[in-house]
């Protein structure tokens, strides 16, 4: 099997995804070395090639010869159970060779291109979307509690590896806890709705490759002209029964339409827990007169209310390409409302959000509840408290704590989810709101300076990727900012970003002008069962970095005994720590001497690597010294004894 030196393209073709696996670090690893010698010596697989995307994934992918011995690794990893672990195995398609395809489907000029796949369309459609589809809930809920311990543990060793300082004050936490975590990990909160939970879907128009035929349905797999291939929704067991049968219902009106197939791009739903259903169809900007837009709004309008028999309540209309649901800093060109109401209504806790095409909200209605508990247990707020959201969104959080702190200001980028988030403060009656449009990093000083001498709470739901280095550099040096809740959608965990905000000292052992934000708490959410993610809410609390350089510790951390300091010594930094014990010129006793209250010196600031390299360097240096004056002395010596002669 190969791991390391590059394979050749034809044997790339046929991989599958392996999850669940323990994390690693190198295909060196033992216990992963004995995984891939089980799949290839007792399951009889021949896997010809492995690899990761990163390191300290918990995932691995795995490639085949032919697309028969791929499918039977699909079949036997499906769920398997290695040391005590349900694995999942998941194709990936996108490595799928574009050269071999059939030519089967003719329309007109369009020639579609079917990918040549063994796997049943239906279970490529499950395994893209609900892995976790045939495995009992509380095995999912364990292996996500697990990958949220592993994600910390990690998080705790780069923490003590980066910043030396903080390893004092990770043990304390770590005895006080009764923990192998310096954080507090809470049990992970189980959603209310295990099957049906999903309020919003996005169907697309393409082609069916087991038919052939025009379909509506979730993307498997996109076609060199653009056309993508869907399978069929009825396996779905995360969507309400509406949204499957409006998906059936949508392709027979395409099918059946005059207009070419491919104008018509896709089909939102949204759904409420009434049950209530808002539909958009949207299609493509191809180059159609205000005549045939019109008759194409009238054909929807008349197929939705002599077929629909659903609770549709709303139907829109979008032509893509068209900056309307996300319009960031400009006027919003709304979606056009063929007819019905014009926002549906879902609760959330005490309040009422009217609900628009383009509002940002989570997928899972109740889920979004318990996270809006969460953090308002975490955030703890009173009425001398302001609250920042940033990256608010719909100002869903913001909301929710309004009523209970001073006042809530918020940031988003997105000016349609702003003016959501002020007609639903208006509706509720809150009046303490203040909702701010444009991005983040450009307005957030403005901002902090009419927020100074406030108690201030800051509240967090980045985009997946996190924020920038400067957002935190902001945020740190904003000293009113005592608490931070930070909401991660990511499951791989934004790392930098919780290392920028924890950080004590830069990489060449300075110390950092300001107090660093640290984790406390960490609760998982599991938002959208079936599937590998789960939202972390993280409590991070300020703590004076003074008082943690100045931690005395009397018993050394054992990361520093026997270990050899790499970092580059940076020699402005020596003058201050070092002027006031230069060591002496009575030769190796003076510097042992002087060697000894450098290491005394880095032991109690948190500066051993720093100093240590310094001790090195100057030792060093002054030893060469001390050789070439005594060369000198013995050469002046020579030569007057020479010259004397």
């Amino acid at each position: 099997m190969n791991f390391a030196t590059p394979v050749n393209s034809d044997k790339l073709r046929y991989k599958i995804k392996v999850s669940g696996l323990p994390r690693f670090y190198s295909l060196l690893d033992p216990l992963l070395q004995e995984f891939l010698k089980m799949i290839n010596e007792e399951l009889k697989l021949n896997c010809i090639h492995a690899r990761y995307s990163k390191k300290g994934n918990a995932w691995l992918y795995l490639t085949f010869p032919t697309e028969t011995e791929q499918a039977v690794a699909l079949r036997l990893l499906k769920k398997y159970n290695w040391k005590g672990r349900s694995l999942i195995s998941t194709l990936v398609t996108a490595d799928t060779p574009k050269t071999k395809m059939n030519l089967t489907y003719v329309e007109g000029n369009h020639v579609a291109k079917r990918p040549r796949l063994d796997i049943p369309l239906s279970e490529q459609v499950l395994m893209s979307t609900i892995p976790y589809h045939s495995i009992e809930y509380e095995e999912q809920l364990r292996k996500k509690s697990e990958e949220a311990r592993i994600l910390f543990q990690r998080f705790g060793t780069i923490i003590q590896r980066k910043q030396p300082p903080l390893a004092e004050w990770c043990a304390m936490r770590k005895r006080q806890l009764n923990s192998d975590l310096a954080f507090e990990l809470s049990p992970i909160i189980p959603s209310q709705k295990v099957d049906r939970y999903r309020n919003k879907c996005e169907w697309s128009v393409g082609i069916n490759p087991d038919s052939d035929s025009v379909a509506v349905g979730l993307r498997v797999k996109d076609s060199m002209d653009g056309i993508h291939y869907v399978g069929p929704p009825d396996c779905l067991r995360n969507l309400p029964m509406p949204m499957i049968t409006l998906a059936k219902k949508f392709e027979d009106f395409v099918k059946n339409h005059s207009q070419d197939w491919r104008i018509w791009r896709n089909m939102i739903i949204r759904m409420n827990e009434d049950g209530e259903v808002m539909v958009s169809i949207v299609i493509n900007q191809h180059l159609l007169d205000t005549e045939q837009l019109s008759n194409i709004k009238c054909s929807i309008s008349e197929w939705s209310k002599n077929n629909i028999t659903e609770n549709v309540v709303s139907l829109y209309f979008q032509v893509h390409g068209e900056k309307t649901l996300a319009d960031c800093i400009g006027t919003t060109i709304e979606a056009e409302l063929l007819w019905g109401q014009k926002y549906i209504v879902e609760k959330l806790l005490n309040l009422s959000l009217e609900i628009s095409p383009a509002t940002y909200f989570r997928l899972n209605s109740l889920g979004a509840e318990e996270l809006c508990k969460v953090v308002a247990d975490l955030a703890d707020v009173n009425e001398n408290t302001t609250v920042l959201d940033l990256f608010c969104g719909s100002g869903c959080l913001a909301l929710t704590l309004a009523k209970k702190c001073k006042q809530v200001v918020g940031i988003e980028l997105i000016k349609a989810n702003i003016m959501d988030a002020k007609r639903n403060a208006e509706i509720n009656g809150i009046v303490n709101c203040e909702f701010i449009a444009g991005r983040t990093e450009d307005i957030l000083d403005s901002v902090l300076n009419k927020l100074k001498g406030c108690n201030v709470t800051v509240i967090m739901d980045p985009p997946l990727t996190g924020v920038s280095t400067g957002l935190v550099r902001t945020l740190r040096k904003f000293k009113e900012a005592i608490n931070l809740i930070y909401v991660c959608s990511n499951h791989k965990l934004p790392l930098k970003n919780l290392l920028d905000f924890s950080s004590v000292v830069r990489y060449w052992q300075k110390p950092i002008d300001s107090d660093p934000f640290l984790p406390l708490r960490v609760v998982p959410i599991d938002m959208c069962p079936h599937t590998l993610r789960s939202e972390l809410v993280l409590h991070f609390k300020r703590f004076c970095v003074d008082d943690i350089l100045s931690t005395k510790n009397d018993r050394p951390s054992k990361m520093y005994n026997n270990r050899k300091f790499k970092t580059k010594f940076n020699p402005r930094t020596s003058e201050t720590v070092t002027s006031s014990i230069q060591p002496s010129a009575s030769g190796v006793g003076g510097l042992l001497d002087y060697l000894k209250k450098i290491e005394e010196r880095a032991y109690q600031e948190g500066l051993a690597k720093g100093l240590e390299r310094k001790a090195f360097q100057m030792g060093y240096s002054r030893g060469l010294q001390c050789a070439a004056a005594n060369d000198d002395d013995q050469f002046k010596k020579n030569s007057s004894a020479n010259s004397d002669q």
